[in-house]
């Protein structure tokens, strides 16, 4: 896409060019690992940047978990066009949700892959004061919503579960078995970004932690000098190789700075019983 931009509350662009050669373009290897986790869903000048380089964005309502005021509200969206662009935009709000859906889906798997993540990660939402919370917004109603802790814990783990299957389902349609090429069905940005996810799950991938002390990304491949595709996955301990150089330095500076301390002065032993016979 060309011309992409944030203009207010919008991310719009430029008329397409019908006749113009379709680019094609690969996204960064671990991008829905990095650039997609590390993105604030509300910087809609980053997002259009996305755009701008690789394409649509992507994303469907039908992915999330709504009420039927919230899901009648983002149709209405998806149906407004920019008063000046018209169909070539994309309002603000549905942006925010697409990342942020797709954001919650990728912490999921990323807990998955972690002995206990799960359970760390809905810590903070398996409280009292929700568990209060649920019981008021329900009132006398008894549908089954839960009443102990360890059954908004289950809850909340299911529905996080559920979050991340209906992501990979729209998102990986693109690639289903179908006629035409990838070039006519258009995958966007959030679906090739999540066929990575899937193919690091097919896999059965090692999410890593980068040792870089100022870093701690996740990641799976190291990026470098390599050609797309290519880059390592085994024996390493850094996301970049600027990350390595970078604790490299610091450690060696570390190393420097402990050879340059001065040795300690000797300690004066006090002299014995007889030291003074010793001198006669």
């Amino acid at each position: 896409m060309h011309g992409v931009r944030a203009e207010g509350d919008w991310i719009v662009w430029a008329v397409p060019d019908f006749d113009r050669v379709v680019e094609r373009a690969s996204l960064p290897n671990d991008f829905y690992l990095r650039e997609l986790m590390e993105v604030n869903p509300a910087d809609l000048a980053a997002v259009a940047g996305w755009m701008n380089r690789y394409g649509r964005l992507g994303g469907s309502i039908d992915a999330g978990s709504w009420d039927h005021d919230e899901y009648s509200r983002l149709e209405e969206l998806e149906e407004r066009e920019h008063p000046q662009y018209g169909p070539w935009s994309l309002h603000g709000d549905l942006v925010r949700l697409h990342i942020s859906e797709a954001q919650a889906a990728i912490a999921t798997w990323v807990a998955c892959r972690r002995p206990g993540g799960l359970d760390e990660l809905v810590e903070t939402e398996v409280t009292d004061e929700r568990l209060a919370a649920i019981a008021a917004e329900n009132g006398h109603d008894d549908s089954g919503y839960p009443r102990t802790l360890d059954a908004l814990r289950s809850a909340t783990l299911g529905l996080r579960l559920a979050l991340l299957r209906n992501a990979l389902r729209y998102n990986l349609a693109a690639f289903s078995v179908g006629l035409g090429s990838l070039t006519d069905r258009q995958p966007s940005v959030l679906s090739v970004a999540f066929l990575q996810l899937y193919n690091h799950l097919a896999e059965d991938a090692t999410i890593r932690t980068c040792a870089n002390e100022t870093c701690g990304r996740d990641f799976v491949r190291q990026r470098g000098r390599a050609e797309y595709g290519q880059n390592r996955t085994s024996g390493i301990k850094y996301c970049t190789r600027e990350c390595a150089r970078a604790q490299a330095q610091r450690e060696h500076r570390r190393r420097k700075a402990a050879t340059a301390r001065p040795a300690p002065a000797p300690t004066k032993t006090a002299p014995g019983p007889h030291a003074e016979e010793r001198f006669v």
